[in-house]
């Protein structure tokens, strides 16, 4: 769907998520507007007012790219110019199933052998090609393979050897959507500067460590331990109600560093659960296209799938019906999806982040 020019700079038609695209290329617009502001070479059509999560985003487009093969090699293309800005551990926390995990080591693979790092941490491969019929393919569409790429065959995954276009530039850290970015040339790449981010954009007034840890991906303990060491620097309060540490942050501060006002600063997504939320629906809307059985039993099956995406939503604000019976559960998984959507569309969202 998306196409962008040879020359990277074209501009990428992605108004966000048309109800006549089918669900995919809904999600292919929404990462290419966001990826466009982030440091790929195209013009975006939309500004976002939200702070993105990084490492969520990295997850979810790895999914998404399977069917648009361009904005995965563009995917790759950033992280390989940006890897210094990025968490390793978070891309693997954001992980929802076995289908991320796979995603996530051949990608840290792919970008250890391209700059070796310690960090990075790859897993140890034969530098020999796989036999193809071993390997599931990659990309959903017909993408020819006449050599494949080593670092996703260790992960079971067929896709042809990849050189980096090297197009992609830093993210602008002055950008809303990139605040994330911003707060890790502050406080560091790690815990602190993921708390800061979720509770500036929040507007939370008292959170807790347990809350933080699920909304940034990281252990309550070593959350809690960032946490007191925001407090002891003065930056972020705590209190204790119903024998319970609460936290608080004084955004007028926060927001003179980002010289920004305070009711301008970005707004806030739980985009690990929304975004995983979305790749379990697509995983599972493939599935089904490929089985077979009655509308009773295709009704059960969504039934199942409301269950296991229930506590995700429920944390990012978004009621599923407990009581869907299996006739009900497709109109149901409908609605939540379209509420999942409404999030993300940069056009449905407050006019005073500016």
């Amino acid at each position: 769907m998306s196409e962008i020019s040879s020359s990277g700079a074209g501009r990428v038609d992605v108004s966000p998520l048309l109800a006549k695209e089918s669900l995919s290329e809904r999600l292919a617009s929404f990462a290419w507007n966001e990826w466009a502001q982030i440091g790929l070479l195209i013009a975006p059509a939309h500004v976002s007012p939200w702070a993105q999560d990084p490492e969520a985003l990295i997850v979810f487009t790895l999914q998404v790219g399977r069917d648009e093969p361009r904005l995965f090699d563009e995917l790759l293309d950033w992280m390989l110019r940006n890897e210094s800005l990025l968490s390793i551990r978070r891309l693997r926390a954001m992980c929802v199933d076995e289908a991320d995990r796979r995603l996530v080591d051949a990608t840290v693979a792919w970008l250890a052998r391209h700059r070796p790092q310690a960090r990075l941490s790859p897993r140890r491969i034969d530098d020999q090609a796989p036999e193809h019929s071993s390997l599931a393919p990659l990309f959903y569409a017909d993408v020819p393979v006449k050599e494949p790429d080593l670092d996703f065959a260790a992960a079971g995954l067929l896709r042809p050897v990849l050189s980096p276009s090297g197009r992609s530039v830093t993210p602008d850290l002055m950008t809303p959507i990139n605040l994330a970015f911003r707060l890790r040339a502050i406080l560091g790449v790690g815990i602190r500067s993921e708390v800061v981010r979720i509770m500036l954009t929040s507007r939370s007034a008292l959170a807790t460590a347990q809350m933080l840890a699920r909304a940034s991906g990281y252990s309550k303990r070593n959350v809690h331990d960032a946490l007191g060491g925001l407090v002891a620097a003065q930056v972020m309060a705590a209190f204790q109600t119903g024998g319970e540490n609460r936290y608080a942050i004084n955004a007028d501060v926060w927001a003179a560093l980002l010289q920004r006002e305070p009711t301008a600063l970005p707004i806030h997504r739980d985009w690990p659960q929304l975004l995983g939320t979305l790749r379990v629906i697509l995983r599972w809307r493939r599935e089904q296209e490929r089985a077979d059985g009655s509308d009773y039993m295709r009704g059960s099956d969504t039934r199942q799938l409301l269950s296991r995406i229930r506590g995700d939503l429920a944390f990012a604000g978004i009621d599923v019906n407990r009581k869907a019976t299996a006739e009900q559960a497709p109109a149901e998984l409908e609605r939540v999806q379209d509420a999942i959507l409404a999030r993300l569309d940069p056009q449905n969202q407050p006019a005073n982040w500016q």
